[in-house]
């Protein structure tokens, strides 16, 4: 009864297009802290290179803080986009916009004032690292100005990518990657700004990328707007519990990083230590871009299959994820391991800490597989408001059983112990994961921990892909038996079939895919509560079939006889365009429809 065409090409193929570009923004920005490192301790020796990364901690507090706003309307926005309720979202985006630049406001006012507590607190004082003290204070100055722009684009772009802006979004992050390339590359050789001048390369980088990314709010099909008149508080308690996973998250990481840094400095027999660590650092933010660029991507589009009560969207999803994360994962790992010399090589020609970073590096990509797959499964509970659930394995996998692991093996091998920790905690996590799953539910087959009764049985969806007319009639026909199996009136199950047909040949005559795409569109029809609701997703350009109708109807009457009707009887209509995706949602009350009919 179920046409797989539809769940194993539409979805993986709107994820992974999705997914390569917010890859390829991560990597573009990230690029640009792996730029400054190599550049830093090239030019500027591995003491200020050490300065600059042991300021990591603050940096995590920047995105904790960003990160949890950012998330926060994600998961808001994108489950209210599943329901198309287009007010929720565009005030979520509002209310993130303001809390942003509220806490903005706050870090950079900390930095102005009380500079040194912020290095106090990075494990580094003038007293106990009188050579590293002043590059990290240098380069803080020049950084702190860049801090509303960091944050601000944390909370824009995944909004843009969601909003169909995905190319925007990638474009903007090669304007942040070659601008600061240059500005360093400028910094070190022309003006010879020091670590300050490499924080201001970075600030200024930032800006730019903001430049380029604000326009997109000005269009006229935005899906978002700024609007404080559209604004109201009632939708913040749900922000905020929504973003408290990736606030809890990215605090463990901030503490993890505080202790980690801690026990690297007083097991550390020589500085090289120190910057083999700030290298591991630097390159596993780098390809950690790929893991989060396949979150970032799964959390908004579980949102949305989500929001629609979708349990077969979700589980196809949620797979397409996981094959694409052990193909990249495995790829790009296999390529750091072989490369491990060559990659420590780039950022420095000192024996020892060649040596160190080596090995330093050759354990991160270890780990590229099982990180990966954790990262993947926390955001997708995320997306599915499992946060009790999401805070617990939080906690442990960016905290507790990275420290422990990192204070066991450190303490027995020295550095490389620590090094080695980040595979091994990896390993520990997903044990531990698969652990409360069979806690919660007895049986790791119900790892998607949804209710069971969660998008109904077949009895009450059709599933179906539509690529021809000849889909169009058999599902159209499938649409009348599904309304008279579940008691709708025989006139009424034939003007469902009716707009089946009328919808689909509209979109396979108007809609236009992509020059290297063939035409697939996913149709559901699905009943919950007494309602009727039909659901239909394309990846043509940007094309609403409702509205179509409303332009077309006087002109063509006879041929939309059956979308008038449907449309006069439906309590809700609803239109979004989403991850470059066109969506339709119609909601009919079958006890209405039979009225209706009765009266006729």
């Amino acid at each position: 009864m179920l046409n797989t065409k539809s769940q194993a090409d539409l979805i993986p193929a709107m994820f992974i297009s999705t997914a390569i570009a917010m890859i390829f923004t991560q990597l573009a920005g990230y690029g640009a802290v792996l730029i400054d490192g190599i550049i830093t301790s090239r030019i500027l020796g591995s003491q200020a290179y050490s300065g600059v990364s042991l300021l990591g901690p603050f940096n995590g507090i920047v995105l904790l803080l960003s990160s949890a706003v950012s998330v926060s309307a994600q998961v808001v926005s994108s489950q209210a986009i599943g329901r198309g309720n287009r007010d929720k979202a565009a005030s979520a985006f509002t209310a993130a916009l303001i809390l942003d630049g509220i806490f903005a406001a706050m870090l950079v006012l900390l930095c102005v004032v009380w500079p040194s507590v912020i290095l106090r607190v990075c494990g580094v004082t003038q007293a106990s690292h009188p050579s590293i003290y002043p590059h990290m204070l240098d380069y803080l100055r020049g950084y702190m100005y860049g801090i509303p722009f960091i944050m601000l684009i944390q909370v824009i772009g995944p909004i843009i990518v969601m909003d169909s802006g995905k190319a925007l979004f990638s474009a903007s992050a090669f304007v942040l990657f070659g601008a600061d390339a240059a500005g360093d590359l400028l910094n070190a050789f022309v003006f010879n700004g020091g670590t300050f001048g490499m924080g201001i390369a970075t600030t200024v980088s930032y800006i730019l990328q903001a430049l380029v990314l604000l326009p997109h709010f000005m269009k006229r099909n935005s899906y978002f707007r700024l609007s404080l008149k559209g604004f109201t508080v009632m939708h913040i308690p749900e922000m905020i519990g929504a973003a408290l996973p990736t606030f809890t998250l990215k605090l463990a990481t901030a503490l993890r990083d505080l202790a980690v840094n801690r026990i690297n400095i007083y097991v550390a027999l020589t500085t090289a230590a120190i910057a083999a660590r700030g290298m591991q650092n630097d390159i596993n933010t780098v390809l950690f871009c790929f893991s989060m660029g396949m979150s970032k991507t799964l959390l908004t589009m579980t949102g949305m299959f989500y929001g629609a009560y979708d349990r077969r969207g979700l589980t196809r999803l949620f797979m397409s994820a996981v094959k694409m994360a052990f193909a990249v994962s495995g790829t790009i790992g296999l390529i750091t391991f072989l490369c491990a010399e060559w990659i420590a090589m780039c950022f420095t020609d000192e024996p020892e800490v060649i040596e160190f970073a080596a090995f330093s590096i050759r354990c991160m990509s270890i780990a590229l597989i099982p990180d990966n797959l954790a990262v993947l499964y926390q955001h997708y509970l995320q997306g599915i408001n499992q946060r009790k659930i999401v805070n617990i394995i939080n906690f442990a996998s960016r905290f507790f059983i990275p420290v422990t692991t990192a204070s066991i093996l450190g303490m027995s091998f020295g550095s490389r112990g620590i090094m080695a920790s980040i595979a091994a905690s990896n390993f520990v996590l997903l044990v531990f994961m698969a652990a409360i799953v069979l806690v919660r539910t007895g049986s790791l087959k119900k790892f998607l921990l949804l209710p069971d009764d969660f998008g109904g049985d077949d009895d009450t969806n059709i599933y179906a892909s539509i690529t021809s007319e000849a889909d169009v009639v058999h599902e159209s026909q499938r649409a009348e038996k599904f309304c008279l199996e579940h008691g709708v009136t025989r006139r009424n199950a034939k003007l469902m079939a009716l707009f089946v047909e009328e919808t689909g040949v509209i979109i396979l005559e108007h809609g236009k895919p992509k020059l290297w795409q063939d035409f697939s569109m996913d149709y559901r029809l699905s009943l919950n509560g007494g309602k009727l609701c039909i659901t239909l997703r394309d990846r043509c350009g940007h094309f609403d079939p409702a509205a179509f109708y409303s332009e077309h109807k006087d002109d063509a009457m006879e041929e939309v006889s059956g979308m008038k009707i449907v449309l006069g009887l439906a309590d809700d209509v609803r239109y979004f365009n989403a991850f470059n995706s066109n969506n339709i949602m119609i909601y009919l009350d079958s006890v209405k429809g039979a009225k209706h009919s009765e009266r006729s």
